[in-house]
């Protein structure tokens, strides 16, 4: 954003627009600025805010190197360092581009997986299951609860079908989901643990005011329990694709360096040799 020339850089055919010192902005760095499609008006504001934010641009940019100018040497090699940051940023994109990781099969992951389990172990209770709830003079509501039970294809059909047609609350967890978002669909005291609800696979049920609520869990995976893969199988594909770039990275550094070693492009010295130099110096 901040064109800066000076006088000594003056474009005899351009028209100057803003000075700061010897900083000068020019109409045409203004319109190279312009967004296409703007409107007159627009226009003319955008300009008097680009002008006003190059003329504070400026004027920080020499407060700044009256202030600092003592420190000029680090700000220096903070621009260095941030240079060769970038450039070495640069060839690391293109040591992974020419060697890039290639599929990642289900054979990977299950390997990783089986020789990593105590890396992956539940922190706190997770499920799967199921809620449903409905008003207590439902009148389908026998009906219902036989086909919650089912594990009928068909009853569990029409099951969903009436949740939906009469607006009932209905929720499947059928991905692992953390026991305590499980039961904030519960009407349930949020001070108590209800660790004991984790070992029941039958429907449990619940009354608030004139609403029946229904749930079950259908699995359950307690603190310090292994994960399952498919939690973690994700997770298990960032892995397997970090350690590639990284051996990638690693393998061409290596190459670089004895590359340079052995052509007498770097060396290193050992104490001996130092101090012989140190001698003849």
């Amino acid at each position: 954003m901040w064109a800066c020339n000076s006088w000594s850089g003056y474009k005899a055919d351009d028209e100057m627009v803003a000075r700061v010192g010897t900083a000068y902005l020019y109409r045409s760095e203004l319109a190279a600025a312009m967004p296409r499609g703007i409107d007159k008006q627009d226009s003319v504001n955008y300009s008097q805010a680009f002008i006003s934010k190059w003329i504070v641009g400026q004027l920080k940019q020499q407060e700044a190197e009256k202030l600092f100018s003592q420190s000029e040497s680090d700000i220096d090699r903070l621009v260095e360092e941030y240079r060769r940051s970038l450039l070495v940023h640069r060839l690391d994109k293109y040591f992974l581009e020419a060697e890039p990781c290639g599929e990642i099969t289900a054979k990977d992951i299950a390997a990783y997986y089986n020789a990593h389990k105590s890396d992956f172990r539940i922190t706190h209770p997770m499920v799967k299951g199921e809620i449903f709830a409905m008003d207590e003079k439902f009148r389908r509501r026998e009906q219902m609860l036989k086909w919650f039970d089912s594990s009928k294809q068909e009853h569990r059909e029409d099951f969903a079908e009436l949740c939906r047609k009469n607006n009932l609350l209905h929720l499947q967890f059928d991905e692992w989901v953390s026991f305590s978002d499980f039961l904030s669909n519960l009407p349930l005291l949020r001070t108590s643990r209800h660790e004991e609800l984790l070992g029941s696979r039958k429907i449990q049920k619940i009354q608030h005011n004139k609403t029946l609520y229904y749930f079950r869990i259908t699995n359950a995976l307690k603190v310090g329990d292994t994960m399952p893969l498919d939690m973690v199988e994700e997770n298990i594909r960032q892995i397997l694709i970090n350690r590639h770039r990284a051996d990638v990275i690693h393998r061409q550094e290596e190459r670089i360096k004895n590359n340079a070693l052995s052509s007498g492009h770097a060396k290193i010295y050992n104490q001996t040799e130092n101090e012989k130099q140190k001698t003849e110096n």
